[in-house]
């Protein structure tokens, strides 16, 4: 059962991931899918379990809403939740074994664990382009308006005052040539479908690593 809830969920990550590359966007129909094949696996190996996990996972979920997560990141965070609800026993993967059965929960810190290379990464390419501006070169770069408003990417200035928060409402168009600092749209899908591969054969990287420190 764990090796089709893998396939079943790196397959439908990965398109996902493609489609939300090249438009931002996923199709609703992924996640309708990944749901009844994880409802319909979870019928033929019920558990109470799985249930308490899929109800803790689905409002946790909803709540990211609030914090900038995506719809679609949302809708893939309820479809993960039915599809793989507990940890998974492959062969002796994951290496590290989770403390916790909210296996939802544990792909999505593994996911958001991928984001914390990227201030440094940000620092880097503009260290190279000679924009080091604190702390905004930990963010994001700077891109000409012209350019960026065909790119997905939101401004982290307004009005001459900067921000490291993306700011949704700015207009390019007015900001003409300008070269003005920006911040990616982040492709969370794509952070998603590395975690879930992650936490399958790894298990819980953030419990493996405060284990180590001690």
């Amino acid at each position: 059962m764990d090796i089709i809830r893998f396939g079943v969920g790196v397959a439908i990550l990965s398109y996902a991931s493609y489609t939300d590359l090249k438009y931002r966007e996923a199709s609703n129909k992924l996640w309708l899918i990944m749901g009844m094949i994880g409802a319909i696996l979870l019928l033929c190996n019920f558990n109470n379990l799985a249930l308490i996990s899929i109800a803790i996972s689905f409002p946790i979920a909803f709540l990211l809403y609030f914090f900038g997560m995506g719809g679609a990141d949302v809708k893939a965070m309820w479809g993960i939740a039915v599809l793989s609800p507990l940890p998974p026993n492959i062969y002796g993967l994951p290496i590290f074994k989770p403390i916790i059965f909210v296996f939802p929960l544990i792909i999505l810190i593994n996911s958001l664990l991928l984001f914390i290379p990227l201030p440094f990464l940000f620092f880097f390419y503009n260290a190279l382009e000679g924009n080091i501006e604190f702390p905004y070169c930990f963010f994001g770069y700077k891109m000409k308006a012209s350019i960026a408003k065909n790119r997905f990417v939101w401004s982290m200035e307004k009005n001459g005052k900067k921000s490291i928060a993306p700011i949704k409402d700015f207009d390019f168009e007015s900001a003409g040539d300008k070269e003005i600092w920006v911040t990616p749209k982040m492709p969370f899908l794509l952070f998603l479908f590395i975690g879930y591969i992650i936490s399958f054969i790894f298990g819980d990287i953030l419990f493996a690593f405060l284990s180590f420190l001690q």
